[in-house]
């Protein structure tokens, strides 16, 4: 029996190339002569998004992308600002859909340097800017300054990444100021993954800088990747007795019931002191939004927790 040969990728690649191949002479013609800033701001652009926190850096400055990579995945880790009906999904952030973005015919395609070879054949179709949150260079609160003064000058928004950067910071002065008064204990902030393993935020993460930004003291002050985590076991959670533990959602339905079961967990000083705090889903690994957002969130739950005297904090 003869193999079939499979013409799924074939046909791909021939497409795209014919596509690209007939769009080059159209871009030349276009782009002659234009700056890097968006020639005309009362133009709606069409832009193609491929990472969440520039997809939420975006959005909170009043960009609305014609499509966006891995919206499911946005809509369950961020959430917030949400992504309008009207956005295209593309597909996961590894297996984008290059053809449809090549039928979209957009202006700009925003991605970060992880992602970016996924896309590199559509250099032709349309600039691709990059622009990465996490880097060694910078921390992520910076780059994610950054990353809103560069959408603002490629669209021509300049005036609303200004705003995004003054209330953000606004935002990070006033809740200092109301916890400054408190006696507040250290925070170990997580996402759970198994019913002995965590991810731990600590130094070059987003979570860290903002915590610094709002005076707050992280409990994990131990090695971090360069992501800014740390994977740790129940063993090393509970050195850490004085701190409150706190988890993001979404936490797996099976882990959740298998620490409200588990006599370790439970009966942990800190557990059994502060209980454990779960925090709606905000990005981990997101913008300047999820960065203001995170600041509101822990503010909200270091209020609520009990007092480490039994007296209000």
């Amino acid at each position: 029996m003869k193999n079939v040969p499979d013409r799924t990728n074939t046909t791909r690649r021939y497409f795209l190339k014919q596509a690209i191949a007939g769009s080059v002479s159209a871009l030349a013609a276009n782009t002659i002569g234009i700056s890097p800033v968006w020639a005309n701001a009362d133009t709606e652009q069409r832009i193609v998004i491929a990472d969440g926190a520039l997809a939420e850096t975006a959005l909170a400055m009043g960009i609305t992308p014609i499509a966006m990579a891995d919206i499911a995945g946005y809509r369950t880790w961020i959430q917030l600002p949400p992504v309008p009906e009207t956005v295209i999904s593309l597909g996961t952030r590894f297996q984008p859909n290059l053809e449809r973005i090549v039928l979209l015919k957009p202006d700009l395609i925003l991605t970060s340097g992880f992602y970016a070879g996924y896309y590199a054949s559509l250099r032709d179709i349309a600039p691709i800017e990059t622009f990465d949150i996490y880097t060694r260079a910078r921390s992520p609160l910076e780059n994610a300054v950054a990353a809103a003064k560069l959408i603002g000058t490629l669209t021509g928004q300049n005036d609303a990444a200004r705003k995004l950067i003054a209330e953000t910071f606004a935002k990070f002065s006033q809740i200092r100021q109301r916890l400054a008064q408190r006696d507040l204990p250290p925070v170990i902030v997580s996402n759970l993954l198994t019913s002995r393993h965590m991810r731990v935020f600590g130094q070059s993460s987003l979570m860290q800088a903002v915590m610094d930004e709002i005076g707050v003291r992280n409990g994990w002050n131990g090695p971090t990747n360069s992501w800014g985590f740390a994977t740790i076991t129940l063993t090393q959670l509970a050195q850490h007795t004085e701190s409150a533990l706190m988890a993001f959602e979404p936490v797996p339905q099976n882990v959740s019931r298998s620490l409200d079961r588990s006599p370790i967990f439970t009966e942990l000083p800190q557990i059994r002191q502060y209980g454990l705090t779960r925090l709606p889903p905000c990005g981990t690994f997101g913008g300047l939004h999820s960065a203001g957002r995170f600041a509101e969130i822990l503010m909200q739950c270091l209020l609520d927790l009990p007092s480490r005297n039994g007296l209000p904090s």
